[in-house]
């Protein structure tokens, strides 16, 4: 990654419509390509369609086309599954990318690389899920057994382009201060084709990837970033009707779920020329954290010498429910395992598509 981490802001540049100036197109289409954004910019090269090398322009073109069509593929495979389900008495939760297929109209689906279909479905209705998908020819590829908190199951067949990862409960439902009953308040009743479907509302879609980023993929801890995601976010937040803040602040449980979502609004508005909210400070962990993120992505190799800024926010950790604490750590702590210091380091070192 190190041959583009100077690419961020020249990409940002290039997905909020804008030409940068002495653009490495190579790099900024490098770092697109890693951060699965590289479709996100057909607007950008519509518009700008003269002031950009052709074969950049081409590129986009072909690889927004072909995403178009997986997309679609996804979006019949989806619907099929639903109606399955929907046979069995049961209406699915869509969330993160199946609930922006349901949810966007065709032309923008495209914009979006996916490599997954997220359904959550109640606890009592694992078991009739599960027949039903098998009914239609699906697969166990993996499934979480009983010594995990977090149970998921992830079904395939050969002919799809993706796979289903079905859940039992609401993703980073933990982190929020809400009980079901009231997480069932913010979703919203839709129909994808012939299927009916449950999507949360706008702030539960921005907490669900949120949290995802921030705990399950351990960005917080290794201030990573995920720009597609980011992207997700700004069209929640831009998009009529969309992301309130004051509701969405106020479903966020303690300091350290608050801490992780303001890290990610406040680049996200950074990245992207967002307004921040007047009524909200900026607050000092979420600005070192930001300042973290962007210093190491320009500057890769320092990233092992940032991590213990990670540690800034431990004593909110220790604070927190044992589902919001990094794998293998522990309540009762002031500094991590050595377990898990390796497992944030092994991750800090490591490849992640999708992350810088």
């Amino acid at each position: 990654m190190a041959s583009f981490s100077r690419a961020l802001l020249p990409l940002c540049d290039c997905l909020k419509g804008e030409v940068p100036q002495r653009a490495d197109w190579k790099a900024i289409i490098g770092l697109a390509n890693h951060t699965l954004t590289t479709p996100s910019l057909i607007g950008f090269v519509t518009a700008q369609r003269g002031a950009i090398p052709d074969e950049v322009a081409d590129y986009v073109h072909a690889l927004h086309e072909r995403n178009a069509i997986r997309n679609d593929r996804l979006s019949a495979q989806l619907e099929e599954a639903v109606v399955a389900l929907n046979g069995a008495g049961i209406t699915p939760l869509l969330v993160k990318g199946a609930a922006m297929l349901a949810t966007s109209p065709p032309s923008g689906r495209a914009r979006r690389l996916m490599s997954d279909l997220d359904i959550v479905v109640r606890p009592d209705e694992i078991d009739a899920a599960m027949k039903a998908l098998a009914s239609i020819g699906y697969n166990v590829d993996y499934e979480a057994d009983g010594q995990q908190k977090k149970w998921c199951a992830d079904l395939k067949r050969p002919a799809d382009v993706g796979m289903i990862d079905l859940h039992r409960e609401f993703p980073g439902h933990s982190f929020l201060d809400q009980t079901t009953a009231d997480l069932r308040s913010h979703l919203r009743a839709g129909q994808l084709g012939a299927a009916n479907v449950l999507v949360p509302s706008p702030e539960l879609q921005a907490l669900i990837f949120v949290m995802h980023d921030q705990f399950q993929d351990h960005d917080y801890w290794t201030g990573s970033i995920d720009l597609r995601h980011l992207l997700d976010l700004r069209a929640l937040i831009t998009a009529p009707g969309g992301v309130q803040w004051d509701g969405l602040m106020t479903m966020v449980s303690g300091s350290l779920a608050r801490n992780a979502v303001e890290t990610q609004l406040l680049l996200l508005t950074m990245l992207f020329d967002l307004p921040w909210p007047d009524h909200y400070p900026k607050r000092l962990v979420p600005r070192v954290q930001v300042w973290r993120q962007l210093l190491q992505a320009r500057i890769p190799q320092i990233r092992y010498f940032l991590l213990p800024i990670g540690l800034l926010d431990y004593r909110s950790h220790r604070r927190a429910p044992a589902a919001q604490q990094p794998s293998g750590d522990r309540k009762g702590r002031w500094l991590p395992r050595l377990g898990t210091l390796r497992f944030l380091m092994s991750l800090s070192h490591g490849y992640r598509a999708g992350k810088i």
